[in-house]
């Protein structure tokens, strides 16, 4: 028996190694760099150079790799011809690819379980561009193509077809996909890009922006259907630049540079219901970073109490530059929670936690705002002209003095180290915020004259009845002095 099990072990194994070689060998004879730039180049309309593809008997198992691919923007038949051996001129690439790896485990398969150690794109290059016309460089590739009027019925046929089974399946209550409609347990390495960039051109719009030095990928992938309780997870991994190349045009932000990284993970399925609803808890950092024109940061400048107390903030410029920047955020259904939220530039650190809705855009952030000691100076004359006006207005220039009023004012700002201490409280949308200073409760500066003057007014009374008493004291000692001569 023993034997008979060892022999059949022996002839699965046998074919098994059989069909890997027949693939290889087959993959070997079937792609050629020469060939696939060849179709590609007819499929897109656009020159396609390969630098090389590396295949070999054992690529089913080792994988496939291909590299130093280029594409160009369209070219028409009679300018391929013309190009044919040349490469793709620098600045007409439209993709650009350093390295493609794909590399599947065979043996897993067998078992009804797909391991995919990497499928990666190595310092890709995609520029688009979004032409005055609405166009863009790539609208050839999703145009429909000229057909015959043959085409055009057997087109119409098949979309009368989808639009009854459409119809069909939306008469029937819409199934939610779960974790049971796997068919197999899935591990995966690696999928995404490395070292990337991606450059879009809004030629009507006049403005470009930029990710450089992008790396997205998604790892350590496991999710097996009958046992989503240990495994249900989906590591990320994203490192990128964003930049705009001139001003932008349209939006709330001006300009940004902006470093990002972003590290976590992923639930796709709830282990309960078994419901494809992505539960995410990620750390989002940006080592440095750049921006002008948010309008949650110029709401926070001008708050009208704030205002009226101590002046804008003018010498915080309308640029925010910042490094050691990052966040814990949790996502699920929408919203996305924000907690231990950190913001450091050379004139203030912020601090904020709260939560917004990507769908409704409606923000609720708590913001806490040190500024750094060398604004004092600018705030205090701000306070300063605002008490002279105050005291002006009065009429008690003779009888309340403004430097006194000033540090009164000033200590009702500054935290225990003598820094100017804010709390905010942030509600509205992201593109219509509402900012409100919660802390400190600052009375008005006409309330800190009164008080000022108020004091000054004791101060005379206290003396006025010092003197009368000096003068009953005196008026007592002389009449003892004439009764005793007397007596």
């Amino acid at each position: 028996m023993i034997k008979k099990i060892l022999k059949w072990i022996g002839i699965v194994a046998g074919v098994v190694v059989l069909l890997v070689i027949i693939a290889g060998v087959v993959a070997m004879l079937v792609i050629d760099k020469e060939m696939i730039a060849g179709q590609m180049q007819t499929a897109l309309n656009r020159q396609v150079t390969i630098g090389g593809i590396n295949v070999n008997i054992f690529s089913v198992v080792s994988g496939i790799e291909v590299n130093d691919v280029k594409i160009s923007n369209f070219k028409t038949p009679k300018q391929l011809e013309t190009l044919k051996g040349k490469p793709v001129a620098t600045n007409d690439v439209f993709v650009g690819l350093k390295s493609f790896n794909f590399k599947l485990k065979f043996m897993p398969l067998l078992t009804g379980k797909v391991e995919l150690r990497e499928l990666v794109l190595y310092e890709p290059v995609i520029n688009v561009t979004r032409y005055t016309s609405g166009l863009f460089n790539f609208s050839d590739l999703i145009a429909p193509k000229k057909m015959t009027p043959e085409e055009k019925a057997e087109l119409l046929k098949k979309q009368q077809e989808e639009a009854r089974k459409k119809a069909e399946e939306a008469a029937k209550p819409a199934k939610p996909f779960t974790a049971d409609d796997l068919p197999v347990e899935i591990t995966i390495g690696k999928i995404g890009v490395e070292k990337g960039k991606l450059t879009f051109v809004d030629q009507g719009a006049k403005q470009t922006v930029q990710a450089y030095n992008l790396t997205a990928l998604v790892h350590s992938i496991e999710i097996d259907p009958k046992n989503l309780a240990k495994k249900d997870s989906v590591k990320l991994k994203i490192e990128t630049g964003l930049k705009t190349i001139g001003q932008v045009t349209t939006g709330s932000v001006k300009s940004f540079d902006i470093g990002v990284s972003v590290n976590g993970s992923v639930k796709p399925f709830d282990v309960k219901t078994k419901k494809l609803d992505p539960e995410a808890s990620v750390r989002v950092g940006s080592s440095y970073g750049s921006m002008t024109g948010l309008q949650i940061f110029d709401k926070m400048k001008s708050v009208e109490s704030l205002e009226k107390y101590c002046g804008k903030f003018d010498f915080l410029k309308d640029e925010i530059k910042w490094k050691d920047a990052f966040v814990n955020v949790w996502y699920k259904g929408g919203t996305a929670k924000l907690t231990d939220g950190k913001i450091k530039t050379a004139d203030y650190l912020l601090t904020f936690s709260g939560m917004t809705n990507i769908n409704t855009k409606a923000v609720g952030m708590d913001i806490d705002m040190l500024l750094a000691e060398k604004h004092n100076a600018a705030i205090k004359g701000g306070i300063g002209r605002n008490v002279e006006k105050g005291i002006k207005a009065a009429n008690l220039e003779k009888y309340v003095k403004a430097d006194r009023v000033t540090d009164i004012a000033m200590k009702q700002l500054a935290n225990k180290d003598g820094n100017v201490y804010l709390q905010y409280k942030v509600t509205g949308t992201m593109d219509t915020p509402k900012t409100e200073l919660v802390k400190p409760k600052l009375p008005t500066i006409g309330e800190l004259v009164r008080e000022a003057a108020g004091d000054v007014k004791d101060v005379a009374k206290e003396a006025a009845q010092k003197t009368i008493d000096r003068q009953s004291k005196k008026a007592e000692q002389k009449v003892e002095k004439k009764l005793k001569k007397l007596f």
